[in-house]
């Protein structure tokens, strides 16, 4: 079974072993019973007719699967959501749009462009052939997440498109096996230690020390290169023990002469490397999505990840190395529950060096990506909103005016928290997310289908669900849904209405597969920002120091929603990120920290 699944190649030649096998048998049984015996001596005549009976059987199959799940729609009182019509067979000229808008549009741009002109909140795209769902109905996702959760799990194909990347880590698994995952890392994620700043406050002062620098000399400086290098550090020492990563001590890029990195901007030296392979990794992934089920043809001959894993492997061999001598270092004995860090927890649990590795390249992702991609579109709001900045900086300093905050002073800063949830709400670090059913089940309608609720099929027909399209819907949030307010965080009537309808703000994920670490992102985000702002009164963003091609194209100018006023380019790979990162300057308040 782990062959199947997981090797695509073999799972790629089966599914077209069973499209081929039985027009063979058909053209043979045609061939020997029904046309004459001299047919067969003619190898043209045969391969024509094996090529016409390929066809004929893949449009009966293709219409009998049709007519099959809306006989069985209409028997549970559901209709089929709407079919996307391509102008090409299977859609293929679809895949091809997407690619394009991809690669020149707006995160999730494409999605967005297909449900809007099918009017409808949940769309099959048909690619291939297949069902394939996309969604912006909260409802539906509330039943993907909760309410019929284990009616949809992350499924073979998806897990098949992403294991080359995270193998069996935790956002690589299905239940159960994620639900073991979660118990190993949960205990790391509990109160006790996610109020532990001392290490919050170490890397945060090399931070700043940066931004001071550049400051007093008048240069931008990537605040988004910045943050991911302090959110791996101080993951690295949080959930590792290892204090030896120390990206903060390397060269940083310099403004107008770095270069666009696969995400972000080029950076060099080992550290460089690593990050060049795991972010091209993640844009592997992404591009596996837009081709569907045909990703496997494109890489029969070559894994396009092999070659990014080798790299990362190299890097975190050190760390796996260290856990490996501890774990020897204890003999028989395991870490007790407040002793260790995950990867000595993770060593205690298995012997599969593969599995630990999994791990811990799965949570670099979650621990770096995701909150660096909170805190690099909240500056980004700053520097878009100074009034924001201002009032910002008035709640922090009244409380802690210098210093580190301790856990009660970020709980006692409202605005603050208001402020990352705007952006979280705006810029969800995940915009895009994927399930697949197990078995045929009915999600909620929208308003194209007067009420009835609508059927989804079985046997691992995915639904790709987007909380940054949802996050942004006018009927949700009101008409200034495109805009960065976080006065809708602290009106009480506003903040009702949030929370009597909460899938409508998702960031987080939902459900059983709630993001463990949602308290730890917002703690880190909440601590670097007061740091920040302690020391900084305001920002201004320089794009033009950014690499060539980092800023949006011409052609955003004047589009509707966020689009037409954004100053960088929201992009996905795995999480949200700003092409060629966000370039700004700082304006210093006080030089000491």
């Amino acid at each position: 079974m782990f062959f199947v699944t997981y090797n695509y190649r073999c799972t790629f030649l089966l599914k077209l072993a069973s499209l081929l096998w039985p027009p063979a048998i058909i053209s043979v049984l045609v061939t020997r019973f029904i046309l004459p015996s001299d047919f067969r001596a003619s190898f043209l005549r045969r391969l024509i007719l094996y090529v016409a009976s390929c066809l004929g059987y893949w449009t009966v199959k293709v219409r009998y699967t049709r007519f099959k799940h809306s006989w069985e729609a209409a028997k549970m009182g559901a209709v089929l959501p709407p079919r996307m019509k391509g102008k090409w067979p299977g859609n293929v000229d679809v895949v091809l749009r997407s690619l394009d808008i991809i690669r020149e549009g707006y995160s999730t741009e494409h999605y967005q462009e297909f449900l809007d002109e099918n009017g409808c909140d949940t769309l099959n795209l048909g690619l291939w052939w297949e069902d394939s769902f996309i969604t912006r109905n909260h409802h539906t996702v509330q039943a993907m997440l909760a309410t019929d959760f284990d009616n949809f799990m992350k499924g073979p194909s998806n897990i098949e498109r992403i294991h080359g990347v995270f193998g069996e880590g935790i956002f690589g698994t299905d239940w159960p096996e994620g639900r073991v995952h979660r118990a190993m890392t949960r205990p790391f994620f509990a109160r006790e230690r996610i109020r532990d700043f001392n290490i919050f406050d170490h890397y945060s002062e090399k931070a700043i020390r940066h931004l001071l620098a550049r400051a007093e000399t008048k240069q931008s400086i990537d605040i988004q290169d910045i943050f991911a290098r302090f959110t791996l550090d101080a993951a690295g020492e949080f959930l590792f023990g290892t204090n030896d990563l120390n990206t903060l001590d390397l060269p940083l890029p310099i403004p107008g002469q770095s270069l666009m990195g696969p995400k972000g901007v080029q950076v060099d030296g080992d550290y460089g490397g690593f990050v060049h392979a795991f972010e091209s990794a993640q844009i592997v992934i992404v591009e596996r999505l837009a081709y569907r089920s045909m990703w496997p043809a494109r890489e029969f001959l070559a894994d396009r990840t092999m070659g990014h894993n080798l790299v990362m492997d190299r890097w975190m061999a050190p760390m796996l190395q260290a856990a490996i001598d501890r774990k020897k270092a204890r003999g028989p004995q395991v870490c007790g529950d407040n002793e260790g860090n995950l990867i000595d927890h993770l060593m205690d649990s298995t012997s599969n060096i593969k599995l630990v590795r999994d791990e811990l390249l799965n949570i670099l992702l979650a621990a770096r990506d995701t909150t660096a991609s909170l805190l690099t579109f909240t500056i980004y709001m700053l520097c878009m909103h100074p009034d924001v900045t201002a009032k910002l900086r008035t709640e922090i300093l009244k409380r802690v005016p210098s210093g580190p905050p301790s856990f009660e002073d970020i709980r006692h800063m409202k605005y603050l928290r208001a402020v990352l949830n705007e952006t979280l709400r705006l810029f969800p670090p995940v915009p895009l997310n994927n399930r697949a059913t197990k078995s045929s089940c009915l999600v909620p309608g929208d308003a194209s289908t007067n009420g009835k609720p609508l059927y989804i099929p079985g046997g691992d027909t995915n639904m790709a669900y987007l909380p940054l399209v949802i996050q942004r819907r006018k009927d949700l949030w009101g008409d200034d849904a495109q805009e960065f307010d976080p006065e809708r965080w602290i009106d009480e009537e506003r903040v009702k209405k949030i929370v009597a309808d909460p899938f409508k703000f998702i960031p987080f994920n939902a459900g059983p597969r709630i993001c463990l670490g949602q308290n730890y992102a917002y703690n880190e985000a909440s601590f670097m920002m007061v740091r920040i702002l302690q020391v900084f009164s305001d920002f201004t963003l320089r794009q033009e120091d950014a690499p060539a091609g980092a800023c949006p194209p011409a052609s955003w100018k004047g589009a509707a929603g966020r689009k037409g006023v954004e100053k960088i380019w929201p992009q996905n790979a795995s999480t949200l990120y700003s092409k060629g990162g966000v370039w700004i300057q700082m304006g210093i308040a006080v030089k000491t920290m």
